[in-house]
């Protein structure tokens, strides 16, 4: 169930807010449910990206909690440059890790 919240935003932003929304022909509550969406999507990849850096989490559960496929997290690890010793028996073991929890 969709809850309504309130956020306050400086003028120069909402300025934007409505100029890409008049872009993208949409109203300003579209706009910016697209735009919390997508910075939502991005925060979770940055979170994963950073417990695997620090070795706290899988190739697999990155991905899973990124929100991504393996194949899109082992892409991000190697457009972020982050180190991994990532072996083919690894994604074996996170592919089957992965097929019992979906």
């Amino acid at each position: 169930m969709a809850q309504t919240v309130s956020v306050r935003l400086s003028k120069e932003s909402l300025r934007e807010v409505d100029r890409l929304a008049e872009r993208f022909k949409t109203d300003r509550s579209e706009a910016l449910r697209r735009f919390i969406e997508r910075g939502l999507r991005e925060a979770r990849i940055d979170d994963a990206l950073d417990r695997l850096r620090k070795g706290k989490a899988s190739m697999g559960r990155a991905a899973e909690e990124a929100g991504v496929t393996l194949y899109e997290i082992l892409e991000l690890v190697r457009q972020h440059h982050i180190p991994y010793g990532y072996a083919p028996e690894d994604l074996e073991r996170d592919l089957r890790e992965l097929g019992k929890r979906g």
